[in-house]
């Protein structure tokens, strides 16, 4: 057999072999409650994300580190999301109000709205499954020295949060099952550099939006 057809046909048939069932996907994607969305609460570090656009796959590139933090607000059905992202070695930080309808998040900050649901994960970890829409964004993108001519930027992104700075094993291969059942068949676009390092609270530039 030639060596190079070989090699495809193992690896096609690995592919066919791990691929999840619908219904081993099924407990894997389905979105928690947030009837309680003190599950939320307290810091958490971006530690992987898959996303399906080259923008945002950009984005990625340059982040070096991010954190956010999910308080309660006065308002019911509603908290607070801080956040601190290190961009090319520039720290900016943002507040933005989020809404909880039922087990679905909504967050429209800068231009950009983004609809998501929180997906089980290891004991103290977020799973975003993330759909976001951008129009009118250049102010934003140029904070991060980034362009764009498109009017309109549609994007499925899935990240993972976790307390600490490193996930176990088991815990990553979890979130890849995940990423693979809702279509992100690659190695993920962000994984997280402990020797990068984080902002600290306050220190970021404030988004001015």
């Amino acid at each position: 057999m030639n060596l190079w057809f070989g090699h495809f046909l193992f690896a096609a048939l690995f592919l066919c072999s791990s691929a999840l069932t619908p219904e081993e996907c099924k407990p894997l994607v389905t979105p928690l409650s947030l009837a309680d969305p003190s599950m939320m609460f307290g810091r958490t570090n971006f530690l992987v994300g898959y996303t399906d656009t080259e923008l945002y796959n950009n984005m990625l590139k340059v982040t070096d580190s991010s954190w956010l933090n999910i308080s309660a607000s006065d308002t019911p059905n509603k908290v607070i999301m801080s956040q601190e992202n290190k961009m090319g070695g520039k720290c900016l930080s943002s507040l933005v109000g989020v809404t909880i309808d039922g087990d679905t998040v909504t967050t429209s900050y800068a231009n950009v709205t983004s609809v998501f649901h929180l997906l089980p994960s290891c004991d103290g970890c977020l799973v975003f499954n993330i759909n976001s829409r951008a129009r009118n964004i250049e102010k934003l993108l140029s904070l991060m020295n980034m362009t764009s001519t498109a009017e309109e930027i549609t994007t499925h992104a899935l990240y993972l949060l976790g307390p600490e700075t490193t996930l176990k094993d088991s815990d990553l291969e979890h979130f890849k099952k995940q990423a693979s059942c809702l279509g992100f068949s690659k190695e993920p676009d962000f994984v997280y550099n402990p020797e990068k390092g984080f902002c600290a609270e306050g220190e970021g530039i404030k988004l001015p939006f």
